[in-house]
């Protein structure tokens, strides 16, 4: 029975945009997010107890280059917590409490260090401003500081504040402001008299822009008191994150001058790309199984010095990666490297090899964390943050292009008329395979149809395998899978649609989803960080498969699902035919004898198909089978390899 198993808790988005039905076939459209429930899923920043409340204003220097939390809302050390009073959505703005930025290191464009604060029309919570309409443009989010004690200070004292400012991120940029479309960011200082000041305001303008230093003194009687405070207040869409704006780099001191944007800092700016070769994660009995190391020889991240003038910076670097699962693997080294830094470098890439340290195989689910440090010299104990970066490895049982979030949504453009249409990724497995269920992040807006939603109907979704015909899908689906996603639930996370029967598939295979030729349509989870391989992803609306690639680049969020086993062939099953198990069924902690042609080496697999059992090299090919003591009583395989390298199973109960 064709059945959606489970919701899985994993980050999620929800993405729409209203399409007009098509007859041809078209590029396929990518839209901003209209929610991004990445940002509730993520670590949570750890709560702040009574005894630790600030009950003072902050002293100075003031300073956050947003390198903590790693995802998440500011720190609430520095930054107001999210409000509940937000914008309401039909014009009244008396409740603008503020909150809602997201620091993360996934939206910004080529940041100063690793870590950015995003400003957009989605809440703290990930979701919408409105979610009446798709077009209100209204206030949005807030960063807004804590107190700070400026009452010992004067104008000349010389106090400055400093940051640098985006306009867009990796998903777009912001449309132009008007006076139907109000887009800008905003900066203001609260005065003794509880007044908020404009001190500055950028207005949109349909374009990105790279960040950008800005300073102003903090020089008017008024602002010396003991609670100022500073904050960035950002307008437009209130249903999408279309119109966003990054900051970075914020501080504030004193004895500073007016050309105060120089910084001895060098830092990490994006961070490591996948340590896997061909995927951000895979089956870790597929990644067993590879003649060739699966492990990237590129690794990458960049670095800023931004020093502007002067000599090179001496720099050095090591790279190490440790299991974070029971394993206990590393740590161990993977690169280090050095060289001068010129002043003023900007996403310098630093490179290097993953498979220089070989990751000890496991039958079982395991989780790596790559480290890049950097070592340059630094004393300012503010920026030595910003020189580590981390990424997980997961080896677990399906295969990603992505890495869970997604920045964008994307979708097949609805039709009224003809055959299915699907959307088609290709994978690659390193030995013969089952795919037993696929995970992918459906989106609703839900939105009425009026105002440019989709009207809160449920959709259908078709998940489907195809084998490999000649570099694209073959013209039937090995195997369909029908389900009904509720438009109630998806926020849930990442849905797993499974196969009544799991599907077999070797060598190149291909999952994806459909959408029936009823004029409805639905968007999914695009991941602009991580990258789908070329030649990989094929659309077909009238029959004929055509290969795309997003104008944006990016990987689509949808999985494969392994379950380490494969059909037997007729001719495989005539060969385990011959070879037979005494005892069987047989007690725990004795032996078993083999009795057939001659193979190689033995080994046992339990229900999952994982190895727990392997005949030591002295052993391989002996047709008596010492079996582990203490080997839980159950139903085991019996793998037989053959001289040809083949293979032949029997079943083995253990009492």
């Amino acid at each position: 029975m064709r059945q959606l198993l489970r919701l899985l808790g994993l980050p999620a988005v929800l993405l729409g945009f209203a399409a007009q039905a098509q007859t041809t076939p078209v590029l396929l459209p990518t839209q901003p997010l209209s929610a991004d429930l990445g940002r509730t899923t993520t670590a949570p920043v750890p709560a702040i107890t009574s005894a630790q409340q600030r009950t003072a204003a902050l002293g100075l220097p003031f300073f956050d280059d947003f390198t903590t939390p790693l995802d998440g809302q500011p720190s609430p050390l520095r930054w107001q917590a999210a409000a509940t009073d937000y914008p309401d959505g039909v014009g009244l703005t008396q409740h603008y409490g503020g909150g809602g930025a997201y620091v993360s290191n996934r939206l910004a464009i080529e940041p100063l260090t690793r870590g950015t604060v995003t400003l957009d029309g989605l809440r703290a919570n990930g979701l919408p401003y409105n979610s009446s309409s798709a077009s209100f443009y209204s206030k949005t989010d807030t960063l807004t500081s804590l107190p700070l004690d400026l009452s010992a200070f004067s104008a000349g004292s010389r106090v400055y504040l400093s940051y640098a400012w985006q306009a867009g991120s990796l998903a777009g940029s912001p449309v132009s402001n008007s006076s139907s479309t109000p887009v800008s960011l905003t900066l203001e200082f609260l005065d003794n008299a509880g007044r908020w000041n404009t001190i500055w305001t950028y207005l949109g303008a349909n374009k990105s822009t790279k960040f950008r230093q800005q300073i102003f003194a903090i020089n008017q009687a008024a602002y010396f008191h003991s609670s100022f405070r500073f904050r960035f207040r950002a307008s437009g869409n209130q249903s999408s994150a279309r119109d966003a704006f990054g900051l970075d780099y914020i501080y504030v001191n004193n004895n500073r001058a007016d050309n105060d944007t120089i910084f001895q800092d060098v830092a990490i700016s994006r961070g490591l790309s996948s340590p896997l070769r061909r995927y951000t994660a895979m089956p870790v009995w597929q990644y067993n199984a590879a003649t060739t190391s699966e492990l990237n020889p590129a690794v990458t991240a960049t670095v800023n010095n931004l020093t502007a003038t002067g000599n090179p910076i001496p720099i050095a670097w090591q790279g190490t990666v440790r299991e974070l699962t029971t394993g206990g693997f590393g740590p161990a080294t993977w690169v280090t490297g050095n060289r001068p830094e010129l002043a003023n470098a900007r996403q310098d890439v630093i490179t290097g090899d993953a498979s220089t340290a070989p990751l000890s195989l496991s039958t079982q689910a395991r989780r790596f964390r790559y480290t890049l440090a950097l070592q340059t010299r630094e004393t300012n104990p503010l920026t030595l943050a910003n020189d580590t970066v981390s990424r997980d490895l997961e080896l677990s049982n399906y295969y990603a292009y992505d890495d869970g979030t997604a920045e964008q949504s994307f979708g097949i453009p609805a039709v009224s008329t003809g055959p299915t249409s699907y959307l088609a990724v290709a994978f690659a497995a390193t030995k013969a395979d089952q795919v037993s269920a696929v995970r992918l992040l459906p989106v609703f807006n839900n939105i009425p149809t009026s105002q440019g939603g989709e009207n809160f109907l449920n959709r259908s979704v078709t998940v489907a395998v195809w084998a490999d015909a000649n570099g694209q899908p073959g013209p039937t689906p090995l195997a369909t899978s029908t389900f009904t996603l509720d438009q109630k639930l998806v926020s849930q996370g990442f849905y797993e649609v499974r196969f009544a029967t799991p599907v077999a598939v070797s060598g190149r295979f291909y999952v994806g989803y459909g959408q029936p030729a009823n004029g409805q349509f639905l968007l999914y989870g695009l991941d602009l960080n991580n990258q789908t391989p070329a030649s990989s992803l094929f659309y077909t609306q009238q029959g004929t498969w055509t290969p795309f690639q997003p104008a944006t680049g990016g990987a689509l969020l949808l999985r494969p699902v392994m379950n380490n086993s494969v059909l037997a062939t007729q001719a495989q099953q005539a060969v385990s035919a011959q070879f037979s198990l005494y005892p069987n069924p047989t007690p725990s902690n004795t032996t078993v004898a083999v009795s057939g042609p001659t193979f190689s080496r033995a080994a046992l697999l339990d229900v999952l198909g994982r190895q727990v059992w392997q005949q030591a090299a002295a052993e391989a090919g002996q047709p008596t089978l010492r079996l582990p003591a203490g080997l839980p009583g159950g139903v085991y395989m019996v793998q037989l390899t053959l001289p040809d390298g083949s293979s032949a199973t029997r079943r083995l109960v253990v009492e």
